[in-house]
């Protein structure tokens, strides 16, 4: 969400001091009456750093958390090569990765142009290049939501059909996210501040029509923010509508599957775990998407109105902290996959364990009987029998105080028993 929006710095910090302001630590004054152009916006230069300072640190912490978890996920890991990361791992990791070049690469190098006062001392190849990787490293964290959201929407809503692989699609991410700050290397050049008398970077807006400026900032609103932002809500409400479609599925042949008089033995699984499935998506969800927005929306609608109408209609502090927080759902990421993925338990011991299912709970209905016995996963097994063809139900209570003993059933055997009466 890095665009540059004025002539000397990135979108979510786009704002200069104005020149009459004195410097960065001179009192700032109202907007309407210093600032005569919207490439020259002041802004609350204690506002700003403090918010860099805190997504610096959260983001970082949170990052380092998360790639913890995964190393201990992946030694728990019941594969036949304990070393490979799972797919949702894997693009995880793609989007620790891309969150914490936000973190490193965009908002440290921000902090210290801030404390430099803007002055830029690394000439017109790094002042190319820096800005790019700044675009980059947004363009990146945001493609990596989205590409979990694709995969996680092909994974549930065609779980038979063959998926693409994770380095395919992190690939396919990444490859957007250069090629959509590729153009940065033309906007961005070195040019000389004569009343600051200093070198600044900044884009090459300020010497053109305002139009200019209003469609590169439409661009950056539609391919950085609007069309992840649908593409993560189509993704997440096709997947909710189809949890909840295969739980009344489940729910219908549940019914239409019991006959009186016999002896059946159903289990709670499938649907207990879709309707958990189904909230816990839903859950994540809301999170995502409502954190997405809520960092990026602000400041887009911010930028658009002030370069489509009055750009004298924000005060400092707001313009602060609307361009501070563009980014900082970067820094929250990883602690939103970590809350949805982490035993409660372990993580107040601070043992980042992989979240558990619960036990598969088993049911005895017979004759249509209200009446129910629980057997836990633990106590249920399925063991061939030598010499039958088909499969012995083994139920057993053991452990389970109160409870008869445990006892066999053989359905080929309670067949021919049938069948010689």
């Amino acid at each position: 969400m890095m665009f540059f929006a004025d002539n000397t710095s990135l979108a979510p910090f786009t704002a200069m001091y104005n020149a009459s302001s004195g410097g960065p630590n001179a009192t700032a004054i109202p907007i309407e009456s210093s600032t005569t152009s919207v490439h020259d916006l002041m802004y609350s230069f204690t506002l700003r750093l403090a918010i860099l300072y805190v997504q610096i640190v959260v983001g970082i912490i949170g990052a380092l958390f998360l790639f913890y978890y995964m190393i201990r996920a992946r030694r728990r890991i019941d594969h036949p090569s304990p070393k490979r990361l799972t797919r949702v791992n894997s693009l995880i990791l793609n989007l620790c990765v891309a969150d914490l070049m936000v973190i490193c690469i965009s908002c440290l190098s921000q902090l210290v142009w801030e404390h430099l006062h803007r002055h830029w001392l690394a000439g017109d190849v790094m002042c190319r290049l820096v800005k790019m990787l700044q675009i980059f490293s947004v363009c990146a964290s945001t493609n990596m939501l989205v590409v979990i959201a694709v995969d996680r929407h092909q994974a549930i809503t065609a779980p038979l059909k063959k998926q693409f692989s994770v380095m395919i699609m992190v690939s396919i991410g990444w490859g957007m996210a250069l090629l959509c700050s590729t153009p940065m290397l033309y906007v961005f050049h070195l040019r000389y501040d004569h009343i600051k008398n200093m070198t600044v970077c900044e884009n090459i807006f300020r010497s053109k029509d305002i139009s200019h400026r209003q469609a590169f900032l439409t661009y950056a609103a539609l391919v950085n923010f609007l069309i992840p932002l649908i593409i993560l809500c189509v993704c997440y409400i096709r997947i909710f509508l189809k949890i909840a479609r295969k739980a009344s599925d489940c729910r219908t042949s549940k019914r239409q599957s019991f006959k009186p008089g016999k002896i059946h033995l159903t289990s709670n699984t499938t649907s207990a775990t879709l309707h958990s499935a189904k909230l816990k998506t839903l859950r994540m969800t809301v999170v995502i998407v409502s954190c997405f927005i809520v960092c990026g929306l602000p400041y887009f609608i911010a930028e658009m109105i002030m370069s489509y109408g009055n750009h004298n209609i924000l005060k400092p502090n707001v313009y602060a902290l609307l361009g501070g927080i563009a980014v900082a759902n970067s820094a929250v990421n990883p602690y939103i996959f970590l809350l949805f993925s982490v035993n409660l338990k372990c993580l107040r011991n601070l043992k980042l364990c992989p979240a558990k299912t619960g036990p598969n709970n088993r049911q005895l209905m017979y004759n249509g009987s209200v009446r129910s016995r629980e057997y836990s996963s633990a106590a249920y097994s399925r063991t061939p029998m030598t010499g039958v063809s088909t499969e012995s139900f083994e139920l057993s209570t053991a452990g389970n105080k109160g409870r008869k003993p445990s006892y066999n059933r053989s359905i080929s055997n309670q067949r021919n028993n049938r069948g010689n009466k």
